[in-house]
């Protein structure tokens, strides 16, 4: 597992939990529990907002601490004296390169990241709500956090907004928590479905952030015919039924360092 010590993705992730947080609070024991306690859409209501908050915390997890795809640095000192400074040579046909502040051989397609300090394959880019890098292994885990988030700021907005037509006469505490969760919720909502549609982008442009704002050398080769839609996001989400892709949880085997292995045995 992975903890980045950066002052701001601390913050970030403080927030992203205590925002969760007092979402669950403020839905469950200020709003349904005084008012729905004996209710089945009460207790329907408590559990969707529960498992939905649930799912965002376990996919955040996934996304912040695990590894991100970092390029696994040569168990040996490489020598690249011969190699002119700032200079990505390509190794083979695939397109290896090397990274010059790592002093390692890297994928294609990889790229460093200077807050993390590795290479890694496929970065999209270091976002500070995960504090982590976004790449190949924790793509499909931060669409899911943003997924969730969305979701559950819709559905949080729609139940408060309903809870104040249905039950006009509230306490201040609840009118307070109320107007609390919408700022949230529409913040947040809005913040996420802008990112999330940037990442959707990315899988179905097959290039990620990065490799658009970089207009690096895989980015300006000549048009290539991509693959179907859906075969671009199985290499995210994994095989098996797309419903499985809701999941925060593995579906692919990983190939974490198959392809690099050989490249470090010099």
């Amino acid at each position: 597992m992975l903890f980045r010590k950066d002052p701001c993705g601390i913050i970030c992730i403080i927030m992203t939990y205590a925002m969760l947080l007092h979402c669950l609070y403020a839905v469950l024991f200020v709003i349904i529990i005084p008012l729905l306690n004996e209710s089945l859409y009460g207790t329907l209501n408590a559990l969707i907002v529960s498992t939905f908050v649930f799912l965002s915390i376990f996919s955040h997890g996934r996304a912040a601490y695990f590894d991100p795809g970092f390029v696994p640095l040569p168990k040996k000192g490489i020598d690249f004296s011969d190699v002119k400074p700032n200079e990505n040579n390509k190794q083979n046909g695939e397109g290896w390169t090397i990274c010059n502040r790592c002093d390692t051989y890297r994928p294609a397609r990889s790229h460093h990241c200077r807050i993390c300090k590795r290479c890694v394959r496929k970065l999209d880019h270091h976002c500070p709500w995960i504090n982590n890098c976004v790449g190949e292994f924790n793509q499909k885990y931060f669409i899911l956090f943003l997924f969730y988030i969305g979701v559950t700021s819709i559905y949080v907005l729609s139940f408060i907004l309903w809870s104040l037509i249905v039950f006009p006469h509230k306490t201040d505490a609840q009118v307070i928590h109320s107007i609390i969760l919408c700022i949230e919720s529409i913040l947040f909502g809005l913040f996420v479905v802008a990112i999330f549609i940037d990442q959707v982008q990315s899988i179905t442009n097959d290039r990620s952030i990065i490799d658009v704002l970089k207009a690096d050398e895989n980015s300006r080769s000549s048009p290539q015919t991509l693959p179907p839609a859906k075969v671009l996001f199985r290499k995210v989400f994994g095989p098996g039924p797309m419903i499985l892709w809701l999941l925060p949880c593995d579906l692919k085997k990983s190939n974490q360092i198959s392809d690099s292995q050989d490249m470090y045995h010099v």
